[in-house]
């Protein structure tokens, strides 16, 4: 092609047409002018297809990350919501006449398992879009707006669990005879305990499982009891409202992925 207009203009010359010579270069000109700019259109449109094609890809990844979450809170809404049915029966145990030791302890323990696994939500897309340049790829700052306010009202939520987790576990190891209040007894009938302990040290502890609480430790532990109905109430419900945050996000996300 090149040649061939290298051709014309020779031509052009050598028969001294130079009216037509200006003409000629002229379009030329053009030509190359409206070459360049079709390139720099498709090198534009190439980086803005990958510009694209990179933004999608970070809201599918946010919207994986939400998703991940929503799994995460419903089994912490899960084991809340276990240890507030244990809390209740401890209660019904500790108001009756005459209460097991063995019993109450059980359901008591039942009452703070694992209540200080926190929920942490995932931020790895997040984070990977704030520590490069990629954060100016979504285009929807709307979008932007909403993942900090989610991870903002989630810090705050998952603070006031931690502080009822401690009250609740402040009142449980309040108790150093674990004898008195039965918490050996409960102890004794686990793995850890029937594994942990050599045959004869176990055999030596020689607990009566029939034994009943005294009347000043079951009225003590009736108020541990209804302090742990109380915290374990208050995370079912921080639980409940991270995963109404959890599900608006995914929902702002879902149209953003497809």
């Amino acid at each position: 092609m090149i040649k061939f207009f290298r051709h014309i203009r020779q031509s052009l010359i050598m028969e001294n047409k130079t009216a037509n010579y200006i003409k000629y270069a002229i379009g030329e000109i053009i030509l190359v002018v409206i070459g360049i700019l079709i390139a720099l259109q498709i090198n534009n449109w190439n980086e803005q297809n990958k510009e694209n094609r990179l933004e999608a890809e970070y809201y599918c990844r946010l919207l994986e990350d939400a998703q991940q979450d929503l799994e995460q809170v419903n089994q912490f809404i899960k084991a809340s919501e276990d240890r507030l049915a244990a809390s209740n029966q401890a209660v019904r145990l500790l108001q009756q006449e005459q209460a097991k030791k063995v019993d109450v302890s059980k359901q008591l323990g039942l009452s703070i398992i694992a209540i200080y696994s926190d929920f942490t939500p995932n931020n790895s897309a997040f984070e990977d879009l704030k520590s490069g340049a990629n954060l100016n790829i979504i285009k929807d700052k709307h979008i932007i707006k909403a993942i900090n306010n989610y991870f903002n009202t989630v810090t705050g939520y998952i603070s006031i669990i931690k502080v009822n987790a401690n009250i609740a576990l402040d009142t449980y190891y309040l108790d150093k005879d674990v004898f008195e209040s039965g918490r050996i007894h409960s102890q004794m009938l686990t793995e850890r305990f029937v594994t942990g302990m050599e045959k004869d040290v176990y055999d030596s502890m020689n607990l009566d499982y029939e034994e009943l609480l005294s009347e000043s430790m079951q009225y003590h532990l009736l108020n541990a009891a209804l302090t742990y109905i109380s915290t374990n109430a208050r995370q079912l419900q921080l639980y409940n409202l991270i995963k109404d945050e959890v599900n608006n996000l995914i929902e702002t996300l879902k149209p953003k992925c497809e």
